[in-house]
């Protein structure tokens, strides 16, 4: 430790040797240390004064003995002591007002090493001199201080002599730091001004700043303009002004700072707690709802938008930051908000139903588009709710808390159910089919649009909306096609009778013809409504011939009667289908139905008659045990025997091959049981055939 010290006294000594300063030598050159600090203090020295000892760094004589309690702390390094040559050249005023901070910072600090750190009994010094100079001193370093308070409050100003002058005032900010670190290292009294605190006191004068200019944040007027109220100007200026000089900062001030000083968190930090402050303050005041929404969507949206720009999240951690407003404040403002929203939004739909309900009532036929009956109620309504959605999406940043808005369509589409009830019971009004077909449409919108926005619905009420509009639909759809059949009653009455096998082109040909007729009258329906009430019809079309057919009104007995009912109904089924998909219907897994029951009829072979009807049940697992009995009564050659290994055989198959998937079709109509057992009796079964 000696050799250390020895070394670096020698390397002091060099050093001010080479500044012609040789102690015991008289010099009046404002170069030498003495007369520089004189000078830079304001005290002239006299040419004639001489000095028996140079006033030398308090390192290189720790034994003087000293007549202050005072203890100045050991200077690490040299380069405390020592300056630039550049630097030697200004005087502590002339740093100042170049804005060289750090130089005077130093020169203040190696003054201070000077009055404080020793007081030689070589070098006499009157008491009224050492406190002038002290008191120099002082206002010296206050001058500093508001010097770096100056350089700090230009931080976000854009030009460069305003960011080398924070270069340099951060790095004497060090410097002070530093030297408040090695005073907290002595023992004995310490300078008043120790410690200075001026990175705790830099911290307050950026505080101030930034309050300042978000306090003074203001819009350009042609931007100003386009807002509707003077909170929303307010608000936006000061979102403005936070995004603005946190970009600055991060682009010029950041490089004035060591990296430890973390200084765009302590910006980011600062600005948002001014910007905090100033919406609690507006928070407290009562709020219009557009002023309300306007307050939420920059908590909620806006500022995180702010603090998610690349440039920032480089260097600001948003997630410590945390919300402009807390759950306690932003809660009322958004319960506000979402009541306002729904009770908006259910007026308006009911009012839209409302509309449609008092054109039907008087007799208004709807308007044609395209040939097709238009209504724009589900326009209207999906516009309104969806308008809602994205308004709250946007307000509060959360797709959750729109389920309020969209739980209002349940209870629309049971109002309008109702209204469709209304509008069939008053069928007799000229208007209503039309009315009917132009509703079919907008009960297909509602459809799309509750499974395109499934994610936003509630599963149970997502739910009860589609089974509502399933229901709404199927009853349109009947409502169009019962006149249909009423129509056709008679001629579906000859099906399956003899003279239906005898004089088929007097039965079915007729029965074809009318069909026909009608799905050429199905016009006024959009195009996917029309496909799918001909698919409807061609479902229900089916259903009634294997229906009547199943009524046992004609007795297959034998071989030949059963293979000309077999090509019958095999005929049939394929002019319908082509009918009906040639029109539109959809339904291709209807062509399959008519040909599996005429293989029943045309088979002979129990064991294949067997195979055929388990065949049938698979394909359609809602066949029942009495259809099936229904189906074999038909071929009166059959014994009870038979019939009932057939049966046995279909219900041991159809607990282990019944299908979820399979379409419906056999439900659709029932048979009546006593047929059962009144089977016909072959010879082998005891019982006389017909």
């Amino acid at each position: 430790m000696k050799l250390f010290r020895g070394l670096r006294d020698e390397a002091v000594m060099r050093t001010l040797r080479t500044r012609n300063t040789v102690a015991g030598t008289e010099s009046t050159e404002p170069n030498s240390p003495v007369e520089h600090n004189k000078l830079s203090s304001g005290k002239a020295t006299s040419a004639g004064r001489k000095f028996k000892h140079l006033t030398l760094p308090h390192i290189l004589r720790r034994n003087s003995k000293s007549n202050t309690n005072i203890t100045a702390p050991d200077v690490p390094n040299t380069s405390s002591v020592i300056t630039s040559p550049l630097e030697e050249l200004l005087t502590f005023e002339q740093n100042l007002e170049r804005n060289c901070l750090s130089a005077a910072g130093q020169q203040l600090i190696e003054r201070e090493e000077r009055l404080y750190g020793q007081i030689s009994d070589e070098l006499v010094q009157s008491t009224t001199e050492r406190e002038e100079e002290e008191e120099q001193f002082t206002r010296d370093h206050k001058a500093l201080l508001s010097q770096i308070d100056l350089a700090v409050k230009s931080s976000l100003s854009p030009d460069e002599d305003s960011l080398e002058a924070l270069k340099s005032a951060v790095k004497a900010i060090l410097q002070e730091e530093e030297q408040d670190r090695r005073w907290l290292k002595q023992v004995g009294k310490q300078p008043a001004w120790r410690p200075s605190e001026c990175r705790l006191h830099h911290n307050t004068v950026l505080q101030s700043l930034v309050e300042e200019r978000m306090d003074n944040a203001e819009l350009p007027p042609e931007e100003s303009n386009k807002l509707r109220s003077s909170l929303q100007r307010d608000v936006c200026g000061k979102g403005r002004r936070l995004q603005e000089d946190l970009l600055r900062v991060v682009k010029d001030v950041k490089g004035c700072y060591p990296e430890d000083m973390d200084i765009c968190n302590f910006y980011g930090k600062m600005y948002h707690q001014a910007f905090s402050a100033g919406m609690r303050k507006i928070e407290e005041y009562g709020l219009v709802m557009d002023d309300c929404s306007y307050l939420l969507y920059w908590v909620n949206v806006a500022y995180p938008e702010i603090l998610q720009n690349p440039e920032l999240t480089k260097v600001i951690n948003p997630e410590m930051l945390g919300k402009l407003l807390t759950e306690e404040l932003t809660t009322p403002l958004e319960n506000q908000c979402l009541t306002h929203k729904e009770t908006e939004v259910q007026t308006l739909i009911n009012k839209v139903l409302m509309v449609e309900e008092q054109a039907w009532m008087e007799g208004s036929v709807p308007e044609l588009r395209d040939d097709c009956y238009f209504s724009p109620l589900a326009i209207d309504v999906i516009q309104f709710i969806n308008a809602a959605v994205k308004s709250i999406e946007t307000v509060l940043g959360a797709t959750s808390k729109v389920q309020i808005i969209v739980c209002l369509l349940k209870d629309f589409l049971n109002s309008y159910k109702k209204f469709q009830e209304k509008v069939l019971k008053g069928s007799n009004n000229g208007n209503s089919r039309t009315v009917i077909m132009a509703n079919l449409a907008c009960v297909e919108q509602f459809r799309d649009y509750i499974v395109n926005k499934a994610d936003i619905f509630p599963v149970d009420v997502k739910e009860c909306c589609l089974s509502i509009v399933a229901e709404m639909k199927n009853i349109g759809y009947t409502s169009l096609t019962s006149p249909i059949h009423k129509d056709l009653k008679s001629q579906y009455s000859g099906l399956g009778t003899p003279v239906w096998l005898e004089k088929k082109k007097q039965v079915f040909e007729k029965l074809f013809e009318g069909i026909n007729k009608h799905t050429q009258d199905l016009k006024g329906l959009i195009d996917s409504c029309h496909q799918e009430l001909l698919s409807q019809l061609h479902l229900e079309v089916t259903v009634e011939y294997v229906r009547r057919l199943l009524k046992r009104k004609i007795k297959l007995r034998d071989k030949e009667m059963q293979e000309q009912a077999a090509r019958s109904v095999c005929e049939d089924g394929q002019r319908l289908h082509k009918l009906f998909t040639e029109a539109g219907s959809r339904e291709e897994w209807l062509s399959d139905i008519l040909p599996k029951i005429a293989e029943v009829l045309k088979l002979q072979d129990i064991s294949s008659i067997q195979l055929e009807i388990v065949t049938l049940s698979q394909a359609y697992p809602d066949l029942s045990e009495f259809q099936v009995s229904a189906l074999l009564s038909l071929k009166s050659n059959l014994s009870a025997s038979a019939v009932t290994r057939v049966k046995k055989t279909l219900l041991d198959n159809q607990d282990t091959t019944s299908s979820q998937d399979a379409p419906s079709f056999f439900s659709k109509f029932q048979v009546n049981a006593h047929f059962t057992s009144k089977l016909p009796m072959t010879l082998e079964g005891g019982r006389k055939p017909h």
